[in-house]
């Protein structure tokens, strides 16, 4: 550990346990999940109270910064990213600023015959074939979401083509002409199981965050819509409510 504890300073030792644990949180020099050493091999280390280290580490613990397991010891705690449902926010615009490295995996994209879901929120007929995209979104190389989206293809013919491994709304403005303008959206919980949770790395049957949503361009024309599964250890979903 690079730690430094300058015993003549005057401030606090507890203090500078925590700064400096913070800051090799911050620098990555321990990582999210990573177990950090326990009352006994600090005081080993530094020669600091049990006091003093138990009130670092109870501060920490209180911003966020580490979270204690019952007989396994005390834990980084896991960020989650926080994204505010007022906002129409894109995943690679959201995962940037939270100063995250966001990356697609691009599972399949074909021509399919539109289902119960697609044809209702878009409005088609029940022979309209609409273009099924599936796509596993990370930050830092860590499985984030798991997103299925139907896009009409009367109004982006030959979108399967297309590279759909970033933003797909500015695919529909720079190759169709097609400016999203409203998007809508509901949440709900699910369980994934199977090969949805093998691709979000979650065990089987974990509670998930299950947001469907339709995109709409000019005059209210629906192009697309989905059903993304969010990682509920990973996401905050926030939203203001106004009093009446």
């Amino acid at each position: 550990m690079n730690m430094r504890i300058d015993y003549d300073s005057k401030v606090p030792l507890y203090y500078q346990l925590k700064e400096q644990i913070k800051q090799n949180i911050l620098n990555g020099t321990y990582k999210e999940g990573d177990l950090i050493p326990s009352e006994r091999e600090f005081n080993d280390l530094y020669e600091l109270s049990s006091t003093t280290i138990r009130r670092a580490l109870n501060d920490l613990v209180q911003e966020n910064y580490l979270e204690r397991k019952a007989g396994k010891g005390t834990f980084v705690r896991m960020r989650k990213v926080k994204r505010d449902l007022r906002k129409v926010l894109g995943f690679t615009k959201n995962m940037s600023e939270m100063g995250l490295t966001p990356s697609t995996q691009v599972l399949s994209k074909k021509v399919v015959r539109a289902n119960a879901f697609a044809r209702e929120r878009l409005g088609l007929a029940e022979d309209a074939r609409v273009v099924r995209l599936e796509r596993l979104r990370l930050a830092d190389e860590i499985p984030m979401m798991l997103e299925t989206r139907y896009i009409r293809t009367d109004l982006c013919p030959g979108i399967v083509k297309q590279d759909l491994s970033s933003s797909l709304w500015k695919v529909f403005e720079t190759k169709y002409g097609l400016k999203p303008n409203r998007h809508s959206q509901g949440i709900s919980i699910d369980r994934v199981s199977g090969l949805s949770a093998q691709l979000l790395g979650l065990k089987e049957d974990t509670v998930v965050f299950l947001i469907k949503g339709v995109t709409y361009v000019q005059d209210n024309l629906p192009i697309e819509c989905e059903e993304s599964r969010y990682r509920s250890d990973k996401y905050e979903l926030t939203f203001e409510a106004v009093v009446a």
